[in-house]
């Protein structure tokens, strides 16, 4: 997708246990508080990339019960539901846009990740 100096997709946390973040380091609580915040990415190079950084994966490699929602920067109800674990990036379709089977996927690196939101806002 050609970058544009509109944003294109939106990562906000859904959910997150409010009791452990403050055992959590500086850094880590730090990103918590901007990804509380609706966070914009001008293309999705630039959000996949964000999501397999080293910072990123911190924070969702701690016992905090992290859960984001992605959505699309021009039409805010149409969302995907990201949340990490040992096999990779799972996005879940909450709201049956039939964009996954069983309505998810697993993305275990970075290509995979851009392949299907790739597909999710061509089939959107």
């Amino acid at each position: 997708m050609v970058e544009t100096n509109t944003p294109i997709l939106t990562l906000v946390i859904k959910s997150i246990e409010n009791e452990k973040i403050g055992q959590l380091e500086e850094e880590v609580q730090g990103l918590i508080s901007t990804l509380s915040m609706l966070c914009s990415f001008l293309s999705v190079k630039d959000f996949c990339s964000f999501i397999f950084s080293e910072k990123f994966e911190l924070l969702t490699k701690q016992d905090v019960g992290v859960v984001f929602e992605i959505g699309i920067y021009a039409q805010h109800e149409v969302t995907l539901e990201l949340s990490s674990n040992s096999e990779g990036v799972k996005l879940s379709d909450l709201i049956n846009q039939n964009c996954f089977e069983n309505d998810y996927a697993i993305c275990s690196n970075i290509n995979d990740l851009e392949s299907c939101l790739v597909s999710w806002l061509t089939n959107i």
